[in-house]
């Protein structure tokens, strides 16, 4: 049963050109909404009161009001908060563009795809985690000494100095209310909760055996221990006086190279070093620049993070779709150099060719749901489903479509979001055309999710996000924009269809160049034929496309591209070779390969392939060597036949029991064991069934095979 929904816009005291007739007749709805002027003041009553008579199931509502105050007000008639969904209609539509009739439209599409993606949207499943006290600060700066004593009344903290660094030779403060020592982190595992620290040790003086007596400083002549106790090495020139001063507590070791493993819950690097991007992940806080007004802030941030508490897990995985590997052959695997966050690895218990994501260290970037070719990577929330059906609901046409010329702008939930809100108060005049959806990144962002906007009728697809992404570097998106370029150029749509945007400092003038593409932004080629694929994985997607486009231009571009970094590619196959032993069958994650029994062909599907290379590993002819080329034509797209056989018939019964080839090379590799057979090779014409009542004859007549 359709849910009914009751729909509310606020025209902010009669100041927003809103034109309900318009809205109704572009969304096609058989009750107008109801308008008010002050709905986020008295106005809120008559809604109470018609959204109960009424007994609505979800209810819309279009006002700038604030969201806590018609939850709440809502919640008095027995609304949750997931029947509520809010518009800000001012300043997504009427603020920002300056023609009225554009505007209307405009809010027709939010209204649509709030509407069409109400029972989309799902809940963002959570997982419990645990993190202890146990926190190590790695520290290039004295500003740690504070920030230990602040952690210390909360914490179990640990304090370890970067050994080559001068900062700390002036002093050594103590007591400290936390371990002290030097050294050099060369490895971090696992997670927040758990993480190992390998800490290696050249520093000869040992700060955890010291007990500060500081005799060692002037008995050494060439002023090589500082007054921070730190042996310097290279003015060192080993004459041993500190040696037999520190006597029996014995802190000083000449020549040094230890190595420790330290646990932590939680790990605070204070300096300039670089961090490798696999260090990103909670848990680990990174704090290049410190001043002392940061102490307060680094100190809640790690509190923040200690006791019992629920956290998103973003990524949903299915095994069964998944190209990483099969029995002992590796394969795909593109998820895991993609992960700023080590967040994915092979799975060495499991087993060893698949992938296993660990949800505490993901941040949900969404950089592994763009890469995986087969979807067996795929966000909880937003889903696939909740992110094509806003595309189509903000896509499709809202007044006949003639001079319509929508352009989708993917836009990060950081810089992306804060640029759209900040458009009014910048006085950047943005084209009604440019419709927004959020990603939580844009590395979120894949090629099947550009190709798609562009089925849909998308004049346009722009990406609006960080300038210096906090997930780091994104040449997997980059990769990405250059595989839709190609495709769009290859039918001549053209590559400036597509644009990345990135705000910093001057995210006005960021917003200006979105506006300036948009309203530039010629129609399409292609119309929306209203058609979709049912199934939202991303090689579905883009084949969907592709054939889209070869349908509608007539177009056949053939081999656009040798040696792409995308993951498609052509199987060729040596057919003089090939035993069509199924090897390649089998493996295959996603059936780029059949064997037809009737007309006994070994066939290939390029469209299909991921390129994960398990069928080249799996050959045991070695026959089959893959070509990662993009190739754009119809028949892409049918099995085309690589090998062709027939099959043999029982020398005895006449039984067809094996196909030519196969034959052949078991011929050629028994033809030496040819004394092993006494001169009866008939036997390997024969059926299993006639094989062996034969044998068992010729045993019979004293055969000692």
């Amino acid at each position: 049963m359709a849910k009914k929904v009751g729909i509310f816009v606020c025209d902010c005291n009669k100041s927003l050109p809103i034109d309900i007739g318009a809205i109704t007749r572009s969304l096609k709805l058989s009750v107008k909404p109801k308008l008010y002027s002050r709905l986020r003041r008295d106005d809120i009553h008559p809604l109470k009161y018609h959204a109960q008579k009424e007994k609505y199931d979800r209810l819309l509502i279009g006002c700038c009001g604030e969201r806590e105050f018609f939850l709440h007000e809502l919640s008095t008639i027995g609304f949750q908060a997931e029947q509520i969904q809010f518009l800000n209609l001012k300043e997504e539509c009427f603020w920002v563009h300056e023609d009225r009739e554009a505007a209307n439209w405009k809010a027709a599409r939010l209204m649509r795809a709030s509407l069409e993606t109400a029972e989309a949207r799902q809940q963002m499943p959570e997982m419990p985690v645990r993190a202890g006290d146990l926190i190590s600060i790695v520290a290039e700066t004295p500003l740690a000494f504070s920030l230990a004593r602040r952690l210390a009344n909360h914490a179990k903290v640990t304090l370890l100095l970067e050994e080559t660094s001068e900062a700390f030779d002036s002093f050594l403060p103590s007591p400290l209310p936390c371990e002290v020592n030097r050294g050099r982190v060369t490895e971090i595992q696992g997670q927040l909760g758990e993480f190992k620290i390998l800490v290696e040790r050249t520093q000869a003086i040992d700060l955890d055996r010291c007990v500060s007596c500081m005799r060692c400083v002037p008995v050494c002549h060439t002023q090589a221990i500082t007054a921070g106790l730190r042996l310097i090495d290279s003015k060192c020139d080993r004459c041993g006086d500190c040696l037999t001063e520190c006597g029996e507590v014995q802190a000083i070791k000449i020549p040094r190279k230890d190595q420790q493993m330290v646990e932590a819950d939680q790990v605070i690097f204070l300096g300039s070093q670089q961090l490798p991007p696999r260090y990103r992940r909670p848990g680990i806080h990174h704090v290049p620049t410190v001043r002392p007004e940061d102490i307060d802030r680094i100190a809640f941030d790690a509190m923040a993070l200690i006791g019992d508490f629920m956290k998103p897990e973003f990524v949903k995985y299915n095994i069964g779709t998944c190209a990483a590997g099969y029995a002992d052959f590796k394969g795909c695997g593109i998820c895991i150099p993609s992960c700023p966050y080590d967040a994915i690895q092979r799975d060495p218990v499991a087993s060893p060719s698949r992938v296993k994501v660990d949800p505490v260290s993901c941040e949900g970037c969404g950089a592994c749901i763009s890469a995986c070719p087969t979807s067996a990577l795929h966000f909880a929330e937003p889903s696939p489903a909740f992110i094509y059906t806003k595309m189509r609901a903000l896509l499709a046409p809202v007044n006949g479509g003639e001079e319509e010329r929508p352009v989708l702008a993917f836009h990060c939930t950081n810089t992306g979001r804060a640029a759209l809100q900040n458009a009014r108060a910048w006085d950047a005049k943005l084209p009604a055309n440019l419709l927004p959806i959020e990603v939580p990144c844009l590395r979120y962002v894949s090629e099947a999710n550009m190709l798609a906007a562009f089925r849909v009728g998308a004049a346009g697809v722009a990406l609006l996000g960080c300038e210096q992404c906090p997930h780091g570097e994104r040449q997997l998106l980059l990769e990405k924009l250059d595989f839709t370029k190609m495709v769009l150029e290859a039918f001549g749509f053209g590559g400036d269809r597509i644009r990345l945007f990135t705000t910093e400092e001057a995210a006005h003038e960021a917003l200006s160049a979105l506006g300036r593409f948009a309203e530039q932004a010629s129609p399409f080629p292609l119309t929306w034929d209203g058609q979709f694929p049912k199934k939202v994985e991303n090689r579905e997607i883009i084949a969907d496309a592709i054939a889209t486009f070869l349908d509608g231009t007539g177009r056949d571009p053939g081999r656009v591209k040798e040696n792409a970094p995308f993951p498609f590619a052509w199987a060729d196959v040596r057919a003089e070779g090939c035993t069509m032993c199924r090897s390649c069958v089998n493996v295959c994650p996603v059936h780029a390969f059949k064997l037809d029994d009737e007309k006994h062909t070994l066939e290939f599907r390029y469209m299909s392939c991921v390129a994960c290379g398990m069928c080249e590993k799996a050959c045991p002819e070695n026959v089959i060597t893959l070509h990662q080329d993009l190739i754009l034509e119809k028949a892409a797209f049918a099995f085309q036949v690589m090998v062709q056989d027939e099959m043999v018939g029982c020398l005895q019964c006449g039984k067809e029991f094996i196909n030519k080839r196969a034959l052949a090379a078991i011929q050629a590799k028994v033809g030496m064991m040819e004394a092993f057979l006494e001169g009866r090779a008939d036997l390997l014409l024969m059926c299993p069934d006639c094989r062996a009542v034969k044998a068992m004859m010729e045993m019979q007549k004293g055969w000692e095979p």
